[in-house]
């Protein structure tokens, strides 16, 4: 076996003869492995994304009871993302913050609902403001059920058959 002297930062080092090609391509691999080690925890970055309209606590402090109106609260947090169904004077705004991590399903990380009420009497004053808890919020099961239809379902091949001479029949035959 031939040893060859290699020049190093510091110290000699022996090698074997053919074994410069080795080292320069481990370092390569090494290299590659950890450019590819850094883009896979990158690729594991959660996808971060706001629902609705989430008031923030600087915000919150913005519209009071008592003193608000209903154009304060509407220049302040915006339209309110749904009002009440029987009562008018009450606004919700609700907001969420989810995360996906890869392939999972998206989890919930933050969650806020604010109930606004204003004054029956005086429509533009805002009576309460308060933070509702999200654990009382239910999920609503959507129903996969269709509503029937009057009527026969049509392959693509009986619509075609079906059609032929439907159209065009005022058109004058011309010889």
């Amino acid at each position: 076996m031939t040893y060859k002297r290699l020049k190093t930062k510091g110290f000699p080092c022996l090698v074997f003869q053919g074994e410069e090609d080795y080292i320069a391509d481990m370092k390569i691999f090494v290299l590659s492995i950890s450019v590819l080690c850094l883009l896979a925890l990158g690729a594991c970055s959660p996808i971060v994304a706001t629902r609705g309209n989430l008031i923030s606590p600087s915000r919150f402090l913005q519209v009071q009871a008592n003193t608000s109106t209903r154009a304060d609260v509407v220049h302040f947090w915006g339209p309110p993302t749904t009002t009440s169904p029987f009562d008018p004077n009450l606004w919700y705004y609700i907001g969420e913050t989810t995360a996906q991590r890869g392939i999972f399903a998206p989890e919930v990380e933050k969650r806020r609902i604010i109930r606004v009420k204003f004054d029956s009497n005086d429509n533009d004053t805002v009576v309460e403001v308060s933070d509702i808890d999200p654990k009382q919020a239910k999920n609503v099961n959507l129903v996969s059920r269709t509503t029937p239809t009057a009527g026969k379902e049509f392959t693509a091949i009986q619509q075609f058959i079906g059609n032929l001479g439907k159209f065009n029949q005022d058109v004058p035959q011309t010889r």
